[in-house]
């Protein structure tokens, strides 16, 4: 298992950062278009492990991380599980059910929804038609939308079980991302702002809870390029790395955006600002696949 970055890796995250930043900055995340999905499927990133793309899971989780660092559409997640294991060509709303409601997070421009239904371990991966004259909402996560549908749709399964365990990784490298995002952010305001004619970053204190934060992103970071491996790899502790990862990325987003919040002070707990549009995403992203001490200390099967 090799899990180096290489140059083909690294060149490949700077194209999707580029990209991200000039097409999908945080500032103004509350009016992007819609129809801005289009152009990022165009990029091809939302099939690169369909069949006839062909790219491993290790390349794609490194472009879901820059994606998740400018908090881009949710639908991206269900998409790329869709294409790679149902043959979707377009856009897959993402869906999560609650009981006898299901939610589904953005959703215009799709008639279908992905998530994942009860089962083993995570769950199984299946896809739902959508019905018309579902009433559009606002969200807690700024940067999507949401409907909510009563009832029990028909559910279309992924026969392989690995389908579950995609979604599940590209959940992580969203949050990854998010905590990445907020990392970087809270470190960025800490050398900017002053206080008792210094910059903030240079207390104890602050200096201490940057640090945490990248602790916590580097640990995330590391298992999630294991996980990845290990799906790639069909490997029989694959489910064990992938469950391992999502509950390390969404620790990590949720603690640090709370902490990103903290270090910018009054301002952070503003709606101007941009620290509590991380913190609203990592809510989000732990509803995805959430992680259950069972899953963790299941034990590991080999068939």
């Amino acid at each position: 298992m090799d899990l180096s970055i290489n140059e083909d890796h690294e060149a490949l995250c700077d194209a999707a950062q580029d990209w991200l930043g000039d097409n999908m900055p945080l500032i103004g995340i509350r009016d992007r278009d819609p129809a801005l999905f289009q152009p990022l499927m165009a990029m091809g990133w939302i099939g690169m492990t369909s069949p006839d793309v062909g790219f491993d899971h290790v390349s794609e989780a490194l472009v879901f991380v820059a994606m998740g660092r400018a908090l881009a559409p949710v639908a991206a997640l269900s998409s790329a599980v869709a294409a790679r294991w149902f043959g979707a060509q377009g856009k897959v709303a993402l869906a999560i059910p609650d009981g006898v409601r299901v939610q589904v997070f953005d959703s215009p421009g799709t008639t279908q929804a992905l998530g994942l239904w009860q089962g083993q371990g995570q769950g199984q991966a299946a896809i739902i038609d959508l019905p018309g004259g579902l009433e559009l909402r606002a969200c807690l996560d700024l940067s999507t939308n949401l409907v909510a549908w009563d009832g029990a749709p028909e559910l279309t399964r992924a026969d392989d079980p690995r389908a579950a365990l995609h979604l599940a990784l590209l959940g992580a490298a969203y949050a990854l991302g998010c905590a990445e995002a907020a990392r970087d952010m809270a470190a960025d305001y800490a050398k900017l702002r002053e206080q008792f004619g210094r910059q903030i970053g240079a207390f104890q204190a602050i200096k201490h809870m940057c640090a945490d934060m990248a602790v916590r992103a580097a640990v995330a970071r590391s298992q999630l390029y294991y996980a990845a491996c290990a799906l790639d790899e069909g490997s029989a502790d694959m489910a064990f790395h992938v469950a391992a990862a999502k509950r390390l990325a969404d620790t990590a987003a949720l603690d640090n955006a709370r902490a990103n919040i903290q270090i910018h002070g009054g301002i952070g707990m503003t709606d101007e600002a941009s620290p509590h549009l991380l913190l609203k995403r990592a809510h989000l992203l732990g509803f995805l696949a959430p992680v259950a001490t069972r899953d963790l200390l299941a034990p590991v099967t080999t068939g």
